[in-house]
């Protein structure tokens, strides 16, 4: 069976832990970087990433976009909101589509409280 883990901030990845999946809490690009390079080098079958250290590791993700394995997905942080994951997902719908579909989903959906 393939491991899933988490990497990011500890306050937003914490509760993943209860699920079995193995956490690492990490402060910097830097250290989320080791992190990634070492669950794909431990043959992780999905690992799931804070937003904000996306821009970080953007390379690395580049390079595993294409293998089936492991899947690295975006997940918002508990204390900073970004667009990233939305964008990259838009990105990967446009290229399989040749159309951008989330584009007007989003433009009609309703505003949220933080908006």
């Amino acid at each position: 069976m393939a491991k899933v883990g988490v990497i990011g901030d500890l306050d937003s990845i914490i509760g993943f832990r209860a699920l079995g999946m193995e956490v690492v809490p990490v402060k910097t690009g830097y250290e989320a970087r080791e992190a990634l390079n070492k669950m794909i080098a431990d043959d992780a079958g999905v690992i799931f990433l804070t937003e904000p250290f996306a821009e970080d590791v953007s390379d690395i993700m580049d390079d595993v976009a294409e293998r089936m394995l492991p899947a690295i997905i975006l997940i918002p942080s508990a204390s900073e909101t970004t667009s990233i994951g939305l964008d990259r997902l838009r990105q990967s719908v446009r290229r399989a589509t040749g159309m951008d579909i989330l584009k007007q989903k989003l433009e009609n959906r309703p505003a949220t409280a933080d908006e």
